[in-house]
Order: C-alpha cells, then sequence, then structure tokens
C-alpha cells in the first residue's frame, strides 16, 4: 500500500495533540487510528510502531526545548553576560520548558525508555547540546571536555530542580518553590561548577 503524506502527518499531528494535553500514556495506536479515521493497520503502512510515533513526537519536544534554550544563550550573550550568568540564563529556559509544558518534559525524560534508540533519534538529541557545548567553547575560550562537563553537570542539576518543582515534592519537606529559591539554587549550584 502506498503512504499517503498527508495522513502520515495527521497521524502525528494527533499525536502530538494528545501528548500536550494528556501525556504520553494518551499516545496509543487506536486512539490515533480513530482521530484519523483510519484503521490501526494503515498506521503501520506509515510508522514502524508506536515507538516511533513517540520518538518523532519526542524530537518536536526536543526542538522546542533547545528553541527555548538557544534563545536563552544568545539573550545572554547579546547582553554580554560572563559564562556565570550564561549558564544561569539557560538554567532558567530549561526549568521554564518543564514548567510551561510538563507533559512534553515527562515524555521526554520521565517515562519508559525506549531502548535501544535508534541513530537517527539519538543523533538528533545530541545535536542540540553539542551547539550549545560549541558556542560556549568559543564565546569563553573553552577546551571542548571543559563545555561539555559544564554542560552535563549543569544539565544535571537542572533536571532535578524542573523535577522537583513539577512534582511538587519541596512541598512535604514544608518548603515552597519560589523564583528566589530557585535563582538561589542556581547560583550555588553554578559556583560549584565555575571556580
Amino acid at each position: 500500500m502506498t503512504k499517503d503524506p498527508k495522513l502520515k502527518e495527521a497521524i502525528l499531528e494527533h499525536g502530538w495533540a494528545l501528548l500536550n494535553t494528556q501525556g504520553r500514556d494518551a499516545v496509543q495506536l487506536r486512539t490515533l487510528a480513530n482521530l484519523s479515521d483510519c484503521s490501526v493497520g494503515t498506521i503501520y503502512n506509515h510508522y514502524e510502531n508506536l515507538d516511533e510515533i513517540i520518538l518523532r513526537l519526542n524530537m518536536r519536544s526536543l526542538n522546542k526545548m533547545y528553541d527555548s534554550l538557544q534563545n536563552r544563550l544568545e539573550e545572554a550573550l547579546k547582553g554580554k553576560s560572563n559564562l556565570f550568568g550564561t549558564l544561569k540564563k539557560m538554567g532558567e529556559g530549561y526549568i521554564a520548558f518543564g514548567v510551561e509544558h510538563p507533559k512534553l518534559w515527562a515524555s521526554l525524560f520521565e517515562t519508559i525508555a525506549i531502548d535501544p534508540l535508534p541513530y537517527w533519534y539519538q543523533e538528533h538529541a545530541e545535536r542540540g547540546w553539542k551547539m550549545i557545548e560549541e558556542t560556549l567553547e568559543q564565546k569563553f575560550n573553552l577546551p571542548e571536555k571543559r563545555a561539555e562537563e559544564l554542560v552535563a553537570f549543569f544539565w544535571a542539576a537542572m533536571h532535578g530542580i524542573t523535577s522537583i518543582i513539577i512534582h511538587r515534592k519541596m512541598k512535604s519537606v514544608g518548603r515552597e518553590v519560589t523564583k528566589e529559591f530557585i535563582s538561589s539554587y542556581m547560583e550555588h549550584t553554578l559556583k560549584g561548577f565555575i571556580d
């Protein structure tokens, strides 16, 4: 059976709407077939399986996140921020993405991993971080390994606080996550990374 490019895109669009509003668990083949007015078998003619659809949706989420981080990076560099200020600005962008799009963030980072990841997805996922690392290398005259470490360590720290914020975990210890708390957290974290 020949593939219909419009139907292929429609399936993905319905998946995107479900992911944004209801989360990854709502993206099911039968639901997508009903919304796309086709059979489950027809979906298999356009995509290998549900995992491929999820990964293609996650690629959109990554693009959205990378755009947010790149905008913050450019903003910081235009404002002549130092390395500390630039990373802080990017941290704000990462947290903002998670808070504004918790279902997309969860699909990327908190649901069952697809293993092994296909090469095309892995390459796409790594490209965004690589661009950020290269920008930091060039703008702040950092060795490649140092830029990689900074991005990896800071991402891990921002990932952790984003998860805490999204799941309101601080409330269990009687703390409120305010803008001041987040700002202070990032500053303390960065002091540990940047001498």
